[in-house]
């Protein structure tokens, strides 16, 4: 006789059993929580570095220019490299989720700090416009015009990367966790 073939009834996925998943009680949620909070650090750790580094490395682009080039040129090299600083500076020591509870500085030090943070970013969008407009207008006579891009595409990505890096809040996590006492 030829092969037998039996049929099976057909279940919809959500009718299985073997798709049902147990709630996770309070000692497994933290875990959870605790593990996803780990992998968050390691990788923001790891932006840090990455997107330090890189402009901190670009600044080599500009180094040349310095000694022979046009004072114009000169000028736009230093330019670049401040911009470059600013840019692993803000990378570096900008904190990804500021402080909410509006707290004073409570020294002078901490009103410079605050006053340099705040200014940075418009400062060196300004500087990055500057480059861009001399690439565009008066760069023709340098060997490489693109390198006055650098400064700005740097800007762009630091940004970016803080972006991405600050969207993940795991504190709305915590808030979904239920608070499950046992019997």
């Amino acid at each position: 006789m030829a092969a037998v073939r039996l049929r099976k009834a057909f279940r919809y996925p959500e009718d299985s059993d073997e798709n049902e998943r147990e709630e996770l009680d309070e000692e497994e949620q933290e875990r959870v929580i605790e593990q996803l909070q780990r992998q968050n650090d390691a990788r923001n750790a790891q932006y840090n570095i990455i997107f330090t580094a890189i402009p901190l490395l670009s600044i080599t682009a500009f180094i040349s220019p310095l000694w022979n080039a046009s004072a114009l040129d000169r000028l736009c090299s230093l330019l670049g490299i401040l911009s470059l600083l600013g840019t692993a500076y803000i990378m570096r020591e900008f904190p990804l989720h500021p402080d909410r509870k509006g707290k004073k500085p409570l020294s002078v030090d901490d009103e410079r700090l605050t006053l340099v943070r705040n200014s940075l970013i418009p400062v060196n969008s300004g500087v990055c416009a500057l480059l861009g407009l001399y690439f565009f207008f008066g760069a023709g006579s340098t060997h490489w015009p693109a390198v006055y891009l650098v400064p700005g595409a740097m800007f762009g990505a630091v940004l970016l990367a803080k972006e991405v890096m600050r969207e993940v809040d795991l504190s709305a996590l915590k808030d979904l966790q239920y608070d499950y006492k046992g019997a």
